[in-house]
């Protein structure tokens, strides 16, 4: 079962990004005041649960899919991840009352595009079955 719920987790993970995103594009479509009051929440979910996520997967998960013949789907996922971390260091950076807002939306539509090709061209390849020992050797390799 720690299997199973390690597999719900990292799907879990996804769609948190993919919600996030989506919520923050419609709020600085209403406001772009609002939106960039969630910077400093936005930049901490990037760093933190986000980065980690990205993290585990380029450690763990795309040798293997690598090896099951996915080289090119980890290529872009990868500069996908490339592209998330310099906007996130963007957003960052951006100065107070300059484009905040603008660059939540940019970080925003990144994340929405990872998640949505990740889910659509890489996570379906694999059966549950295949996920459970993909975790085994990931989580707990050797056992």
């Amino acid at each position: 079962m720690e299997l199973d719920r390690r597999v719900a987790e990292l799907f879990q993970e996804e769609d948190r990004a993919r919600e996030m995103a989506a919520k923050l594009i419609a709020l600085a479509q209403r406001s772009p005041e609002a939106a960039s009051a969630e910077r400093e929440s936005l930049l901490g979910f990037l760093h933190g649960p986000m980065e980690r996520h990205m993290h585990y997967e380029e450690a763990a998960l795309f040798p293997h899919f690598q090896a099951r013949g996915l080289a090119e789907e980890v290529q872009v996922a990868l500069k996908h991840h490339a592209a998330l971390r310099e906007a996130t260091e963007a957003l960052a950076n951006a100065a107070q009352g300059g484009d905040v807002a603008g660059s939540i939306v940019r970080v925003a539509r990144l994340l929405l595009h990872h998640t949505n090709f990740e889910g659509d061209y890489i996570y379906p390849e694999l059966t549950h079955d295949e996920w459970r020992a993909l975790m085994q050797e990931t989580v707990h390799p050797g056992v």
